[in-house]
């Protein structure tokens, strides 16, 4: 298999899971990539925190959660509560609209879970996860050299090259 198949496959993947996600979270009035439904489902596990707190859990920038916690916040899904002794600082906090939309919301993803784990056994389950985890950490640890730096990724026998033209 071709190194770049985990790419392709990766993407491949990140697209079916919006398709089957998208038609759900429209009907719910959630705009699917802009983390709504992955910071209502986080409130419901974790109500009252602030907005960075939230940002650390959801895995969001601060400028993209702020953008997202003002449409929810319009649409009544939650409020901004202010942090007693601190005048700058909030609790994002699910109203009860936000509390009904986001069981749904973690019912949708509960749905996609059981498909995503259909028909693997517990031990294909245990070795893709840890094989998915062990791609991504190697993500996180890396990144492209600019273009016109020396600097290139190792190959596959541990001997750099510099593959971009």
């Amino acid at each position: 298999m071709e190194k770049q198949a985990i790419r392709q496959l990766l993407l491949r993947a990140e697209r079916a899971r919006k398709a089957l996600l998208q038609p759900y979270f429209v009907s719910l009035g959630i705009t699917l990539g802009q983390g709504h439904a992955k910071i209502l489902n986080n409130l419901l596990d974790k109500d009252h925190i602030t907005q960075r707190e939230l940002a650390d859990i959801c895995h969001m920038d601060t400028a993209a959660i702020s953008r997202s916690i003002d449409k929810l916040e319009e649409a009544g899904f939650l409020v901004r509560e202010r942090e007693p002794g601190c005048r700058r600082s909030f609790f994002i906090c699910l109203t009860e609209k936000g509390v009904r939309q986001a069981k749904k919301v973690r019912q949708g993803f509960d749905y996609v879970d059981t498909w995503l784990t259909e028909g693997l056994s517990a031990e294909e389950l245990t070795a893709f996860c840890g094989l998915l985890e062990k791609v991504c950490r190697t993500m996180e640890e890396h990144r492209i050299p600019a273009p016109d730096t020396p600097e290139s990724p190792p190959s596959a026998g541990g001997h750099t090259h510099n593959p971009l033209p």
